[in-house]
C-alpha cells in the first residue's frame, strides 16, 4: 500500500478520496481494432476513474502506446493512442508481443486548450493471442484542485472486464476465459479497507448536515451505505452494504419493499436487499449498454441503443422483442457513430420507447403496463421527429418542436393525437422559444414556458394559448 500513497500522507489520501464522489438515495462506445479475434491476437482491456473533486468529468484520458522494437525501425514509428472517458472500458484488439505505455495524459475544458496533465504512469505489457490482458481499474486521485501530484490506485477489475467483454462484445468472449494480468494490482483487502476509511468520512459528514430524509449514500468503487438515525437526523450507525464491484455506481433505487436497484457504468446492474448486493442477471441478445426502467407490478424493462427490447419479472427469466430492432448509425470522419439512444417515458396509464433524435427512423412504442408487448404508433409524415413524449388522460403530445433559428415571432409547435385517433394534429406553441411543456395537475390545462419564466397556458388541446399570470393557479 505505501507503494501508492508515498505522495501524500494517509490520513491525506482518504480524506481525498471522500469528496466529491457521494451521492445519496432517497425512498461513448470505445475505439476497437477488430471485432473479431482472429490469428495471433489477444485482446487488451483497461478502463479509468477518478473521484469528482480530483477532476470534472468531462475530463478525457489520452494514452499513448507502442510495441517493443517498432520505433527502432526507420521511417516507421509503431506507436498509437486511444482515449478513454471517465468509467468507460476500453478494449483493444493487439497482435502478440510485448507493449508499453508511452504516456498517460488527462485532458480536458480545466486544463486549457491543448494542454494537459501527464500521469505517472508508464509501463510494460504483454499480449498473448487468445488471451485478455486486463490492465484493470486505473483511480486516479489528485492532492488538490491546485496541485499536479496524482495518485494512481491499479484496482483489479477483472470480473468486472470479463462480463463487459461477454455481455457486449461475444466476439471477443472465448478471450476472458484466459486473462493476464498486465501488471501487479492493488490487493483487494487493501482496497476495502481504503473504501471502509472515506465511507466512515462520508457518514460522518452526510451526518452533520442532519437529514432526516437519506437512509442509504452510494458512492464511486461499488460502495453503498446503510445508515441508521435518531430523530434529529444525526447518524447513530451504519454499515457497508456488500457488493461484487468496484464500478462506479450511477443510480440507486431503494423500492417499498426493501429491494435494491444500483445502476453501474458500462452496462451492468445490482439488484438485492440490505442483506447483500449482486449483478443483475442480463438477457442474450443486447447490442448496446441498454436503459433499465423499472415498471408498476415489479418488472424491469431494458432498451438498448438499437431499440432490443427486453422484459422480466424478479425472476429474471427475459421477453424478448426484437421486431423494432434498428442500427442508428451515420458515417463520418470518426467512422459509423450511434446518433441518438432510445428514450423511455411512463405515463400513468401507457409506457412509451422512442427515437427522440432520429429523423430517418422516427419510432413511438406504446405498452400498457399490464402487458409490456409494445405496439408501433404510426406517425404521419407532418411528424419531423419525436423530441419528447407526453401522455394525457386524452392525448399523446410529442414535442415541442423548435424550428431552426427559432424566434419569439416564428413559433414552435406540438404534434397532438387522441388516444383514440389515428390523425396527428400540428398545434402551433405562441413562441418560438417554448422549451418546456407539460400538463398541469387536471391534465386538461397544458403549459409552455418560452424564455425564462415566461409561462403560457391552453385548455383546448394547443388551439389558443393565453398568458399565464399567476402560478398559484396550477
Amino acid at each position: 500500500m505505501k507503494t501508492y500513497i508515498g505522495l501524500f500522507k494517509k490520513k491525506f489520501c482518504q480524506l481525498v478520496l471522500a469528496l466529491g464522489i457521494l451521492c445519496c438515495a432517497q425512498p461513448v462506445k470505445a475505439h476497437t481494432m477488430n471485432d473479431n479475434l482472429e490469428g495471433a491476437k489477444g485482446l487488451f482491456a483497461i478502463q479509468f476513474s477518478w473521484n469528482s473533486d480530483s477532476y470534472a468529468r468531462n475530463v478525457r484520458v489520452e494514452v499513448e502506446y507502442k510495441k517493443e522494437g517498432f520505433l527502432k525501425k526507420t521511417k516507421v514509428s509503431g506507436q498509437t493512442a486511444f482515449h478513454a472517458l471517465k468509467n468507460q472500458f476500453i478494449t483493444l484488439e493487439l497482435n502478440d508481443g510485448e507493449y508499453e505505455l508511452i504516456a498517460v495524459r488527462l485532458m480536458g475544458p480545466e486544463f486549457g486548450y491543448n494542454k494537459f496533465l501527464k500521469i505517472p504512469m508508464e509501463g510494460k505489457f504483454t499480449i498473448k493471442s487468445g488471451q485478455m490482458t486486463n490492465g484493470g481499474l486505473i483511480y486516479l486521485v489528485r492532492e488538490n484542485k491546485a496541485s499536479d501530484n496524482v495518485m494512481v490506485l491499479r484496482i483489479d477489475n477483472t470480473e468486472d472486464a470479463k462480463r463487459y467483454v461477454r455481455t457486449y462484445k461475444p466476439s471477443h468472449a472465448g478471450a476472458v476465459d484466459y486473462v493476464i494480468q498486465a501488471w501487479k494490482f492493488l490487493e483487494n483487502d487493501q482496497v476495502d479497507k481504503l473504501v471502509a476509511s472515506f465511507a466512515k468520512l462520508l457518514v460522518d459528514r452526510h451526518s452533520a448536515k442532519l437529514d432526516t430524509e437519506t437512509t442509504h449514500l452510494y458512492a464511486s468503487l461499488g460502495t453503498v451505505i446503510k445508515m441508521e438515525k435518531d430523530a434529529q437526523g444525526k447518524v447513530t450507525d451504519y454499515r457497508l452494504i456488500s457488493t461484487p464491484t468496484y464500478q462506479q455506481i450511477k443510480n440507486m433505487v431503494l423500492k417499498e419493499n426493501r429491494t435494491i436497484i444500483c445502476t453501474l457504468e458500462n452496462g451492468s446492474f445490482l439488484y438485492g436487499t440490505e442483506d447483500g448486493l449482486d449483478y443483475m442477471p442480463l438477457p442474450k441478445g443486447l447490442e448496446k449498454i441498454p436503459d433499465l426502467e423499472v415498471v408498476k407490478n415489479d418488472r424491469f424493462l431494458l432498451v438498448d441503443g438499437n431499440f432490443n427490447i427486453f422484459y422480466t419479472d424478479a425472476s429474471f427469466v427475459w421477453t424478448s422483442q426484437n421486431n423494432y430492432r434498428y442500427e442508428q448509425k451515420s458515417s463520418g470522419l470518426l467512422g459509423t457513430i450511434t446518433i441518438s439512444h432510445p428514450k423511455i417515458y411512463k405515463g400513468k396509464k401507457h409506457i412509451y420507447i422512442y427515437s427522440p433524435y432520429d429523423d430517418k427512423h422516427k419510432i413511438l412504442l406504446q405498452a400498457s403496463y399490464e402487458d409490456l408487448n409494445f405496439r408501433s404508433i404510426p406517425l404521419s409524415k407532418d411528424v419531423k421527429k419525436v423530441p419528447m413524449v407526453t401522455e394525457t388522460p386524452t392525448h399523446i403530445i410529442i414535442g415541442p418542436h423548435l424550428k431552426l433559428s427559432a424566434t419569439a415571432n416564428r413559433p414552435g409547435y406540438l404534434y397532438v393525437k387522441e388516444h383514440d385517433s389515428d390523425t396527428w394534429m400540428v398545434r402551433d406553441l405562441p413562441r418560438g422559444d417554448c422549451k418546456r411543456f407539460y400538463p398541469g395537475k387536471d391534465e386538461s390545462i397544458w403549459y409552455a414556458e418560452c424564455s425564462k419564466n415566461n409561462w403560457f397556458e391552453t385548455g383546448d388541446a394547443g388551439l389558443s394559448w393565453s398568458k399565464w399570470k399567476s402560478k398559484s393557479s396550477k
